[in-house]
């Protein structure tokens, strides 16, 4: 569901792809826009710093535009879930194993019992 603060323009390239904590967050930012505009003294851009979120005076650039995804941190955005290499029907390890194998033969009686430990 999405809420009608979020139905406007300024919010349309983020609908879906971040986090309503973000998206609210960016909500009580911007209506502090009129008070702060393009000025960062009055801003302090706590928000920027703080969360990687568009603070008032950044926002100040979207007031006739919508916010593009790449002002959002990487932290808030939503993940992706695409099939890179999950078409695959068997799934091993064999490789790994042998260069773990090549690796411990290699070491000492130290490093070995590191690795074993790790492992």
């Amino acid at each position: 569901m999405v809420g009608h603060v979020f139905k406007v323009t300024l919010y349309k390239k983020l609908l879906g792809m971040v986090s309503r904590y973000a998206l609210n967050e960016i909500v009580v930012e911007y209506e502090h826009v009129a008070y702060a505009g393009k000025n960062p003294s009055h801003c302090g851009c706590v928000m920027r710093s703080t969360h990687g979120l568009p603070c008032t005076c950044g926002l100040y650039k979207y007031v006739v535009s919508s916010i593009p995804l790449e002002t959002i941190h990487i932290f808030w955005r939503r993940l992706s879930f695409s099939d890179q290499g999950l078409c695959e029907t068997q799934v091993t390890i064999t490789e790994e194993k042998e260069t773990i194998l090549k690796r411990f033969e290699q070491l000492d009686v130290c490093g070995k019992l590191h690795l074993k430990s790790k492992l």
